[in-house]
């Protein structure tokens, strides 16, 4: 028996056969003319990929089909040409062309802070390599010879492996590569797969193995599981298939936490998550990310175009609608925006920083959310606030459109407005924020990387991204105790909302909203209901009071055993 360890990407267990894909080495022909051998193998993949997106689209699978799209223009994008071609000109061998030119722009999006482009400096890996296997005339190794039920062992999973991931025959799977935000843990999530990543060593060590068993959900793998070991997977197996049964029971119920009624929400990136989260019984949408609207395209969306995505987010729920503003910058390029590079865009000019130098892609995104508001219950997120004068500035030019469109005599509603508290700087003045707003909601997955200075899509440095660390409780535990003072509604909208152990201690915070992926609405709800509220304040006194993430787990977990 080996055990291993990664970070958890997509929560369940799987125990299974192990199924290991190796690498296969390449050797690259000469080519007499290697910069035109590139450029048609690089027009060959982009149309491969385009014929898998068309697949991904075809059978739902809407995460998917959008990373292939991406990759699809990525392959013929004049940087990686234009930099492969550079190099050859050098006198650069063309294998070592492709490799460094991909690398180097990988190397500059994996600096960036967030999720997106986090998954397009794997992208652009994953683009060259199909490339380089097009030229060399060799087959990618990859799930196509899957004939039985397994747990996957690779090095790696491209999108084109996932998009067409047979969900009953890939059971789970364990990469070295890849970080939990990456696109193959998000597509993992919605296909419901349990999945491992950053798991150093994982294909060597698996390469003899009979029988594989993880946990999604901890980022525990064990290779050949003894009797005992067997055992624990199952009870977890058992445990987590019985906590579903429970969650199906809450699908459209609504909870409670002591006196406070709370909202179970969705978090949503597109129109067909939005459908998930009216079928998960989601508590209306809590974070409505409206970034798949603006990136992979030459041109900003027209306002129509937005207005008519939000209206129908609005018009699908009876609660209410949370809407997050762009949130884009140097750290999310877009064509039709012409921002500098930065050395840190982590840090840099993004999200509220650059509306008002670019008013007219922030005017036609704000004249679209007044109009839809007056279809239901919509509320505006401003995300990146770090100081009063970024929500007064951002408020001032909310009133210029919202007097716009009512002189012209177009029906617009009353939508609340408020931020996303993900830096540091705006939980620590929320007290001061929160006299200005109408709700907070707290991005976790920004503020514990922001708090713990690690980059949250850098698989190295899971460790560190645990919202359950009381540094970052403490700064949740601030804020709320500024809203419900300002007597504001407060929410969370990272992904430490869906995760029970942080739930329920922003419970007993005093949070009336926990925004989670619809797959996790119903166990949110679940582990909600069925709290002990006294139980759950004295969980928090003392996570608050811990040394540690681990131990504020122990605590909580302890805790809840006993009661």
């Amino acid at each position: 028996m080996k055990q291993l360890s990664g970070a958890a990407a997509s929560p369940g267990i799987a125990i299974g056969p192990a199924f290991v894909i190796t690498e296969t080495d390449i050797e690259m022909p000469e080519y007499s003319d290697p910069a035109s051998a590139f450029s048609e193998a690089a027009s060959a993949v982009a149309t491969e990929l385009q014929e898998l997106q068309q697949q991904a689209a075809a059978a739902e699978r809407e995460e998917a089909a959008a990373v292939l799209g991406a990759q699809a223009l990525m392959a013929e994008d004049p940087m990686l040409g234009d930099g492969v071609s550079e190099l050859l000109a050098t006198g650069t061998p063309l294998d070592d062309a492709i490799t460094t030119a991909s690398q180097t722009i990988s190397s500059t999006l994996a600096t960036l802070d967030d999720e997106y482009l986090a998954a397009r400096s794997a992208d652009i890996l994953e683009v060259a390599e199909r490339i380089r296997y097009r030229l060399a005339g060799v087959e990618q190794a990859g799930l196509d010879s899957m004939t039985a039920p397994a747990v996957v062992v690779a090095t790696a999973l491209t999108a084109a492996d996932t998009a067409g991931m047979d969900a009953e025959l890939v059971v789970g799977f364990v990469t070295e590569q890849g970080g939990p935000t990456g696109h193959v843990a998000v597509i993992a999530r919605s296909l419901g797969i349990p999945a491992v990543v950053a798991t150093p060593g994982a294909t060597a060590q698996a390469a003899d193995a009979q029988t594989v068993a993880l946990d999604g959900g901890t980022g525990e793998v064990v290779l050949d599981p003894d009797d005992a070991a067997a055992a624990d997977f199952e009870q977890r197996q058992r445990d987590m298939l019985a906590r579903a049964a429970i969650a199906e029971q809450y699908r459209s119920k609504r909870v409670s936490f002591g006196a406070v009624e709370m909202r179970i929400a969705g978090n949503v990136g597109n129109t067909a998550d939005v459908q998930e989260a009216v079928a998960s019984g989601a508590d209306g949408i809590g974070l409505y990310r409206t970034e798949f609207l603006f990136l992979d395209r030459a041109e900003p969306p027209t306002e129509e175009e937005q207005y008519e995505a939000y209206a129908a987010a609005v018009e699908a729920f009876d609660h209410p609608v949370v809407i997050r503003t762009l949130d884009i910058g140097g750290d999310k390029p877009a064509p039709y925006l012409t921002l500098p590079e930065e050395e840190n865009p982590f840090l840099g000019v993004r999200a509220v920083r650059l509306y008002e130098e670019f008013g007219h892609v922030f005017r036609s995104q704000v004249r679209a959310l007044l109009r839809a508001s007056a279809l239901g219950d919509l509320w505006i997120m401003v995300p990146m606030i770090a100081t009063t004068e970024d929500w007064e500035g951002v408020a001032g030019l909310i009133d210029t459109y919202r007097a716009e469109l009512t002189s012209e005599g177009v029906t617009i509603g009353e939508p609340k407005l408020g931020v996303m508290i993900e830096v540091p700087a705006a939980a620590l003045i929320a007290s001061h924020l929160a006299r200005h707003v109408d709700f907070f909601s707290i991005g976790t997955n920004d503020l514990t990387q922001y708090i713990m200075a690690a980059d949250r899509t850098h698989g190295g440095l899971h460790r560190y991204a645990d919202a359950a660390h009381p540094a970052v409780l403490s700064l949740c535990a601030a804020t709320a105790v500024a809203a419900t003072g300002a007597g504001i509604s407060v929410a969370v909208c990272g992904e430490a909302a869906a995760d029970p152990v942080t739930a329920l201690l922003f419970a007993a915070m005093g949070m009336d909203k926990l925004s989670v992926t619809p797959r996790a609405v119903g166990i949110v709800k679940a582990t909600i209901d069925r709290a002990d509220h006294a139980t759950a304040q004295s969980a928090l006194e003392a996570a608050l009071a811990a040394r540690s993430a681990s131990d504020v787990r122990d605590i909580v977990a302890r805790l809840i055993d006993d009661s």
